[in-house]
């Protein structure tokens, strides 16, 4: 005992000087808590949370800690651990949402959680000041969602400190923190607690994940179990050294015990050979003591071996009585565990057939052995059973899950247990009743009638919003015809088909489901069924991606694409325009003006050949930076398609626009505040405006 306690105290003594003082046991628990989940927050509060959500029945993520919604910014590195002291309290603190707040509320005060807690309630909270270019809140980032959001606010509200580069500033400002984690809170209270280093990442609760630290913690597990080896083999070393004292003591303290008569062996053999010649000498004397000793010798051998014969017969006897009353016993428990043994049992000779095909014969001896095979074979055979009974209870429950999967207006909300039984067999009963092969049939001559004709219908639709598509566009073609592209030249816009796989494959389900229309094979009947459900489901989604999805086959504008042909007055290609891609500026520009014109015509023309229904078009900033060709060309493009222009353009493109156009007026805006609006005159036979020879003259100048 003295041993152990002073290995103990040679133990602490030096695992006091481990770094960090951290011991063994706490640091494994903090790595396992850490590969359990990402939080950077201690163990202990991590599983009370754990406790909590599941004696709630709340998911974790929907009680989360500050510090798992809040990580320091990657280059602001520098400032982390006067950051992690000034929100260390705040980040250990639980978010419970208003819903929840109850069940927490009351959870909490019902029980002894051991620990201290801080939660807050997230009501909405309003938008505070914006912080700060040096404020510590910039320096974070924050989780998304509405836990996001209210911990944003809250910081705003609370932690607007500014992170003072050096004490001027710390003294400064209202509230402050600095690198070394002295925090100013108001103009009179300040604090400074280095219980723990400002830079001890051991004490770091903040951020998205918890690698940096599990890396730290799994370091620290690494270099103390190196030293606790160390100290388990000086331990080891300390303890031999002991054994080896105590054997050396032991010795000394039977050498100190031992007294001179017991190492004298001298005096011990000189009374040996005393004893002997006197012994000898009585031998000599009386020559009859021999022969007595003799036949002492053999009667002791003769009674030696009766009582061993008698020892033996008795054990032979208790053994016997012994299991004489072992079987008396046994009888007289079978005679009061089976009163009726004066009767064979109802499966006798079930039972007698088991125990003879057995591998061994029945005796008393061996009967309880025969029994146990017995008894194998029929809990074999029971648990078999019971396996195949289960199966078949599991099968039955599965076809009522799949009743209620597949038909949940029939199923009326039932379970899908057996307790239910007799009320999914009196629906069976009633659909047998109510004559299902009718239904059957009907349904049959509707999927034969109503889906197809809907389907035509929907098919014909589409083939004709593309017909329409090719028959707008030759109206737009013919107006191309009549505005000249380049000199000599004009454009025609050509319609093609893309090639989309999805378009295909929904073209491709149309004509599955409207195959073998005409047939009266039902099986042929339900497969198409099978495909228009398919379908239809899809149709029907409000999955984002379905949605999506139908948008898409459904708007055949999306199924073709527009190539731009130049042609000249022989109809003969000059040039193919599918992009801008390779053309020079101006190209570029009259191409996008022609089809921008050839667009607006599309979307605007009627069915017959009239002008575009609604033909005002306004561009603001109009030609700001084009020259007079083309602007000049544009304005030809628009009116050759049968548009009015309404432009807003600056003064140097006035003279250009000036017989294209049947009235104008000019606008001036004062202060970014009022504008006013000067009417101007426009002589229709010169196409020109009556402006004055001064704003004349600096038009000219402007546009020279």
């Amino acid at each position: 005992m003295q041993r152990w306690l002073r290995n103990l105290f040679y133990f602490n003594q030096t695992a006091s000087a481990i770094p960090g003082s951290i011991h063994f046991l706490k640091v494994v628990a903090e790595v396992k808590a850490l590969e359990r989940q990402k939080s950077n927050l201690p163990a202990r509060l991590v599983d009370l949370r754990e406790r909590m959500a599941r004696d709630l029945s709340i998911p974790e993520e929907k009680l989360p800690f500050v510090g798992e919604l809040v990580e320091v910014r990657a280059e602001e590195t520098a400032w982390r651990g006067a950051i992690e002291r000034v929100l260390g309290g705040f980040a250990r603190s639980i978010l419970v949402d208003e819903k929840h707040y109850s069940a927490v509320s009351a959870y909490l005060n019902e029980r002894n959680i051991g620990e201290r807690l801080v939660y807050f309630r997230t009501i909405p909270q309003t938008s505070g000041r914006s912080p700060g270019p040096n404020s510590l809140v910039r320096k974070l980032n924050m989780a998304s969602g509405s836990f996001g959001d209210w911990v944003r606010e809250e910081l705003k509200h609370s932690f607007d400190f500014e992170c003072a580069e050096n004490l001027q500033a710390f003294r400064n400002a209202l509230r402050a923190v600095t690198r070394e984690g002295q925090v100013k809170h108001s103009t009179m209270r300040h604090e400074k607690n280095d219980r723990h280093s400002v830079n001890d990442r051991n004490q770091w609760v903040l951020g998205f994940d918890n690698k940096e630290k599990l890396a730290l913690f799994k370091q620290q597990a690494v270099e103390i179990g190196g030293r606790i080896s160390e100290l388990e083999e000086t331990v080891r070393k300390i303890g031999k050294e002991e054994d080896a004292q105590q054997a050396q003591m032991l010795h000394c303290q039977n050498l100190l015990n031992l007294t001179w008569n017991d190492v004298d062996v001298g005096s011990l053999l000189t009374r040996i050979d005393d004893l002997a010649s006197r012994l000898k000498a009585e031998r000599e004397a009386r020559p009859d003591l021999a022969a007595l000793n003799d036949s002492i010798r053999k009667q002791e051998d003769v009674h030696s071996k009766a009582v061993g014969k008698k020892n033996a017969e008795d054990g032979k006897g208790q053994s016997i009585s012994a299991d004489i009353n072992r079987l008396k016993g046994k009888l007289e428990e079978l005679a009061r565990l089976w009163p009726t043994s004066d009767r064979p049992p109802a499966f006798a000779e079930q039972i007698a057939a088991r125990y003879e095909a057995t591998e061994k014969p029945v005796t008393l001896e061996s009967l309880d052995y025969v029994t146990t095979l017995v008894e194998r074979g029929l809990n074999s055979e029971l648990r078999a059973l019971e396996s195949r009974l289960s199966d078949l209870r599991n099968s039955i429950v599965q076809r009522f899950a799949d009743f209620n999967r597949l038909w949940p207006a029939l199923a009326g909300g039932l379970d899908a247990t057996l307790e239910s039984a007799d009320d999914y067999l009196a629906k069976l009963k009633r659909l047998e009743d109510d004559n299902l092969p009718a239904f059957e049939d009907r349904f049959f001559s509707l999927l034969r009638e109503q889906s197809d004709q809907n389907l035509t219908l929907l098919t014909t639709k589409l083939d004709e919003e593309r017909s329409a598509i090719r028959s707008r566009m030759e109206l737009v073609n013919e107006s191309l015809q009549t505005a000249p592209f380049n000199p000599g030249t004009h454009l025609v816009i050509e319609t093609t088909d893309k090639a989309i796989e999805d378009v295909r494959l929904f073209r491709a389900s149309l004509k599955e489901s409207l195959s073998h229309s005409f047939s009266n094979d039902r099986d042929l009947a339900e497969e198409r069924f099978k495909a228009l459900a398919a379908l239809v489901k899809r149709l029907a989604s409000q999955e984002t991606a379905d949605k999506n999805w139908r948008n898409f086959v459904l708007d055949v504008r999306q199924h073709v694409e527009f190539v731009a042909r130049e042609l000249d007055e022989d109809d003969l290609e000059v040039e193919v325009y599918r992009s801008g891609a390779g053309k020079s500026g101006g190209q570029r520009q009259k191409l996008a003006a022609t089809c921008l014109a050839a667009a607006l015509r599309y979307q605007l023309g009627g069915q017959d050949r009239a002008l575009p229904r609604y033909s005002t078009v306004v561009l603001d900033e109009a030609f700001d930076k084009a020259d007079a060709e083309f602007t000049a060309m544009a304005m030809n493009i628009f009116k050759t398609f049968g548009f009015q222009m309404i432009v807003a353009t600056p003064l140097k493109s006035v003279m250009t626009l000036e017989p294209f156009i049947g009235g104008a007026c000019f606008v001036h805006i004062k202060d970014r505040k009022k504008s006013a609006v000067i009417p101007i005159e426009y002589d229709s036979e010169s196409h020109r405006l009556k402006l004055t020879k001064d704003v004349r003259n600096v038009e000219e100048t402007t546009v020279s």
